[in-house]
């Protein structure tokens, strides 16, 4: 049998012994088999790790003749192809990695149901499978990782042995830790603990001060509230028994992802640039903000990658809607489903934060918020250490969000929104229809169902329909798909000055707008009114589609006419109409006569 050593020295084993590999580009190509080990390594990945952003012309002939190289020392079933790259395929009882994951989600049960000492005893077996410092020029890309899953492990060893008593005994441990690692809290607060229940009370404070001031010096910020709380008990000399950090009830590994969409089309290369994002292997958490106008199947794409990636995230993946304004909500959904008891979910959303951020900690998992309203209720998900990702939707850009990987949706184009329509119905459309939803996914969905309701119908029928600008919403509907519906999900949440611009500009024709009009609209200056348009193009409810000398702001035909039913009353068009007429007349004079 083979066995496959990431912790440590790169090595590959058989019968004990050590078997050589080949030549430092074998060992790289096999070592990030290792590390994805059935799953499906990327040909741009390999060749990135090996060569770097100017590779040869020659990279996956070479690439080919290095796995064929693994195939014969290994056997051809062990590395298959597939469409993207390769795959090897192993077992848990040959992969040094998981069996370290295996004996700590074993510890984690044991110390749950009051085994403290046996599962402490797994924990010291499990820190005894690294022999050395992992290879950096072999598996740079993923050494943070590992050395993540090692603190991982020995913080829960030495939680289970706090439980054990064993204060004494890890105030040396931990003084070393400590300084090794001066930014990672946990080992603060074991070494606070340690000391407060040793009497020793003004050293575990000068702990907490000491890391106060490394925090805000280096990072600008504050420790944890959950590290405060600590410090406060210790300050008031209230001793307990608990660990300095609530250790897991057992190993939960949530699977909350909706079903992937069946006819899911399109957005190919995209998915797959993002999925080189969020399994690579960072310093800190990949952070992926998908935006785009409503209607645009954000949440749709975000699954569809989601489940693309979900074998690199073993741990679990957590999926919540924000619905515009449920943080605290969603964070106390994902500390439950991470195995915390309802009682013990802190009431305080930044408490409550630091938790979640406890419970990832050295483990793989992903999550999924959607729907998010502003950066604010993003940065309560976004965990400390590498090893999780962080998926998000939003009908706003977020470019605020510090570190975000920021992704703007397209609309389809007509060969895309035919393929989508042909595959809902199973034929293809007429060039009419296509053209009448715009390229806007959910109303090219709302009129698949249509057709499907309606055998009866064309697709020329159905365009025919939705010729009427007037009207063509009120076709855009089925259950609870509605263009309509979704595009009032974000008018609602602009403030009134631009709710009034977008609702003034559907009134005019069709063509763009400058600044100086959209000035004129709003009867105010013209920084003001660009600034209102701006914000319009976060929200994604404008767009820049002139980008000269001056800027225009344009709308999506169905966008526009969901602004024109904004209105109020017909003297409201008529006003506007006419206050557009004699911004343009002025523009036109002050050019004649600077002529």
């Amino acid at each position: 049998m083979w066995f496959f050593r990431l912790l440590g020295p790169f090595r590959l084993e058989s019968g004990g012994t050590e078997i050589a590999v080949g030549t430092p580009q074998t060992r790289t190509v096999l070592a990030l088999l290792v590390w994805h080990a059935n799953e499906v390594v990327p040909l741009s990945r390999m060749i990135d790790e090996l060569w770097g952003a100017r590779p040869p012309s020659s990279a996956k002939v070479q690439l080919q003749g290095i796995i064929s190289r693994l195939r014969r020392l290994l056997g051809r079933e062990r590395i298959t192809t597939a469409p993207t790259g390769y795959v090897l395929h192993a077992t848990t009882a040959e992969l040094d990695v998981e069996l370290v994951r295996a004996d700590l989600a074993r510890a984690r049960s044991l110390i749950a149901d009051g085994e403290v000492a046996l599962g402490a005893s797994t924990l010291r077996a499990a820190l005894g499978r690294w022999d050395g410092p992992v290879d950096p020029p072999l598996v740079e890309s993923v050494a943070c990782r590992l050395d993540e899953l090692r603190m991982t492990v020995l913080e829960e060893r030495i939680d289970a042995e706090l439980l054990l008593g064993g204060n004494a005994d890890l105030i040396g441990e931990l003084t070393a830790v400590v300084a090794e690692h001066p930014l990672r809290e946990r080992f603060r607060a074991q070494l606070m603990t340690a000391l407060a229940r040793r009497g020793r009370v003004s050293e575990a404070l000068d702990v907490f001060h000491s890391f106060r001031r490394t925090m805000v010096a280096e990072l600008g910020v504050e420790p944890s509230a959950r590290l405060c709380s600590l410090h406060t008990r210790i300050l008031r000399g209230e001793q307990d028994t608990r660990p300095a950090f609530p250790m897991p009830r057992k190993a939960h590994r949530p699977r909350q992802l909706p079903p992937a969409l069946p006819d899911f089309v399109s957005r190919a290369d995209l998915l797959t640039e993002l999925s080189d994002v969020l399994t690579g292997a960072w310093t800190r958490p990949p952070l992926v903000v998908v935006s785009g106008t409503a209607g645009l199947g954000k949440t749709s794409f975000v699954v569809q990658l989601a489940h693309q990636v979900r074998e690199r995230f073993p741990d679990g993946q957590l999926f919540a809607s924000l619905r515009g304004d449920d943080t605290m909500a969603v964070l106390r959904q994902f500390v439950r489903a991470l195995g915390v008891p309802a009682d013990l979910v802190p009431s305080a959303e930044d408490e409550c934060s630091a938790l979640l951020r406890d419970l990832l900690a050295g483990r793989e998992v992903l999550l999924v918020v959607d729907n998010a309203g502003d950066a604010g209720q993003v940065r309560p998900f976004v965990p400390a250490e590498p090893g999780c990702a962080v998926l998000v939707t939003s009908r706003r850009s977020l470019t605020e969000l510090e570190g975000a990987r920021l992704v703007r949706l397209c609309l389809f184009d007509a060969a895309e929104s035919a393929e989508l329509l042909t595959r809902i119905t199973g034929a293809p459309p007429g060039e009419a229809l296509v053209a009448r939803c715009g390229g806007l996914p959910l109303a090219l969905r709302i009129a698949g169902a249509l057709l499907l309701d309606r055998p009866h119908w064309t697709s020329d029928d159905l365009a025919a329909r939705l010729s009427d600008e007037r009207t063509r919403l009120d076709w855009l509907e089925a259950g609870d798909l509605d263009v309509r519906a979704s595009f009032n999900a974000s008018y609602r949440q602009l403030p009134a000055p631009h709710q009034t611009l977008f609702r003034r500009m559907g009134l005019l024709p069709a063509a763009p707008v400058p600044g100086w009009l959209a000035a004129a609209l709003l009867d105010t200056g013209q920084d003001h009114a660009e600034r209102v348009l701006e914000d319009l193009v976060s929200w994604h409810l404008v767009s820049a589609v002139d980008r000269g000398p001056t800027i225009r702001y344009g709308m999506h035909d169905l966008v526009r006419c969901f602004s024109v039913e904004q209105a109020e009353t017909e003297q409201e068009r008529d006003a506007m109409i006419t206050r557009a007429r004699a911004a343009i007349a002025r523009v036109v004079a002050f050019s004649t006569a600077a002529r």
